[in-house]
């Protein structure tokens, strides 16, 4: 078992403290948790915790993160089905060279089962893990532990307490796409600042998990940096205190969220605020390189906001922001968007394509990764209709484009429902699917597909969905049978006309 170096310890104690301090770790009655340690007289006084906080973990809030979890038709490693996951809390400390974390997992059993299996990098070790508070064995290989946790029912909430270390590994991605050469999850930049990518899989690399979109969960997070660095994730910023040379920034997701759209950054990250025209608070985080993207930034996502909100629907959560990263991607991380510098500056559509996700892809989301084309091509649709509207391109010219493109596809990396897996993220499951929704929006004409765009959302915000749903709802709400143009499009080794 690796050592849990000092400092570590030392900082995975307050963190926990903060957490519950806010409310975070309220799973069992007062009388039963156990003495927490005082905080150092240095360390900075933590708010009183608001009364939504204390009853984060109440019975009828944890059902918010109640999910199906199902197995991937095509990264079956990469689901767990036997476990249903509804809250995360996360304590992390990093060195700028170890991660050491404690994870407590609430969840519950989907079926009669005497052991489950969450995924855990190889690279980082597992210490002794409680089960409701009583030691249980345990074994990692193949970057999984398997838990060896007893008789357990699905008419139970179970608690697992996972405390870890080591050098987070990025791990390589399905995928032959530039911007993922790096590999998902974990990455370090040239300046030390770290960030994440981790689509379809990567949450692992630094905290156990259930890495599959099926499994929303909600997570509440403490991050401990050092040396003027701060963490940043998803949601709200809850508190941040200081203690010597050490931050630690507590963080609340107050919304079901599957493990790819998770992020964290850390680095010298300054927070910004600007509002939309609408009057939406959006928090940017740049470090001092970046910090020349800022009004590029606020002008696109003030545009793109707008255009969403009336185009799709109310925004879905209760927070937004940016976070700027290295690499060379963007990634619509929920509730706190991800995107490299070259990512902003390339284009504004980038910006509106990530936020687009908010409601396609993260408030409705694929039930496993076969259903994709749900996520990718409602956004590349929503990005041409942007780009139009706002004066960028030519509807048709760009709707002409893709098709060349989606006929190389098709040919390289298969039809868009059923893609090679070893090449994820490539364009067909892009493109092929925009042309679909082109094709219905002709069928229906401007008006009733418009409407259809915003009942879609509205009467499936908050599930997983997948081709058969999707499907089936078209057809009772527009009265036209799309069943065959959809399987056309989807499975279709060529172009269809």
């Amino acid at each position: 078992m690796r050592r849990i170096p000092h400092r570590g310890r030392t900082a995975i104690a307050t963190t926990l403290t903060m957490l519950t301090m806010l409310g975070a770790g309220a799973c069992s009655g007062a009388a039963e948790q156990a003495e927490l340690p005082e905080p150092a007289p240095e360390q900075a006084e933590l708010p009183e915790p608001a009364p939504e906080q204390a009853a984060m973990l109440e019975p009828d809030v944890l059902r918010a993160g109640e999910s199906e979890p199902v197995e991937d038709p095509y990264y079956p490693e990469m689901s767990n089905p036997e476990v249903d996951v509804l809250h995360y809390l996360l304590a992390l400390d990093w060195d700028g060279d170890q991660l050491t974390g404690e994870t407590t997992v609430t969840f519950r059993a989907t079926e009669d089962t005497d052991s489950v299996r969450l995924d855990l990098s190889s690279a980082l070790e597992a210490g002794q893990v409680s089960l409701d508070g009583e030691a249980i064995e345990h074994e990692q290989a193949d970057d999984g532990i398997a838990l060896e946790t007893g008789a357990l029912s699905p008419s139970d909430t179970h608690t697992l307490v996972i405390p870890y270390a080591g050098t987070p590994e990025a791990t390589p991605a399905p995928s032959a796409r530039p911007d993922m050469t790096e590999g998902l999850g974990w990455n370090v930049d040239e300046d030390g600042s770290v960030y994440t990518f981790q689509e379809p899989y990567g949450a692992f690399t630094w905290y156990p998990v259930n890495d599959h979109p099926s499994d929303q969960a909600l997570y509440d997070a403490a991050i401990t940096t050092y040396d003027g660095t701060v963490g940043v994730f998803n949601g709200t910023l809850e508190a941040s205190a200081r203690s010597g040379d050490a931050t630690t920034n507590t963080w609340h997701l107050d919304a079901p969220a599957a493990s790819y759209l998770v992020t964290i950054a850390i680095g010298p990250y300054t927070e910004h605020m600007h509002a939309t025209s609408g009057g939406m608070e959006i928090s940017y985080w740049t470090r001092p390189e970046d910090e020349a993207l800022l009004p590029l930034l606020k002008h696109d996502s003030n545009v793109a906001f707008e255009w969403a909100e009336e185009h799709i629907g109310d925004y879905p959560f209760s927070s937004l922001g940016f976070v700027v990263v290295g690499g060379s991607s963007a990634m619509e991380t929920q509730t706190m968007i991800t995107v490299s510098r070259g990512a902003v500056e390339r284009a504004d559509a980038v910006v509106l394509h990530e936020l687009s996700h908010q409601w396609f892809g993260n408030s409705v989301t694929p039930r496993d990764w076969k259903a994709m084309w749900l996520n990718e091509g409602w956004a590349m649709y929503l990005q041409q209709w942007f780009e139009t509207d706002t004066g960028r391109s030519k509807y048709a010219g760009g709707i002409e484009n893709w098709r060349s493109y989606d006929v190389a596809a098709r040919r390289s990396s298969g039809p868009p429902g059923d893609f090679d897996p070893d090449s994820f993220g490539d364009v067909n499951v892009y493109l092929g699917p925009a042309l679909m929704l082109d094709r219905i929006r002709q069928r229906l004409g401007d008006a009733t597909f418009e409407r259809i765009v915003k009942t879609w959302f509205a009467e499936h915000e908050g599930e997983t969905v997948d081709r058969q749903v999707f499907t089936s709802w078209l057809n009772r709400e527009t009265g036209v049978n799309f069943t065959r143009l959809i399987a056309t499009w989807l499975d279709s080794e060529r172009t269809p006309r």
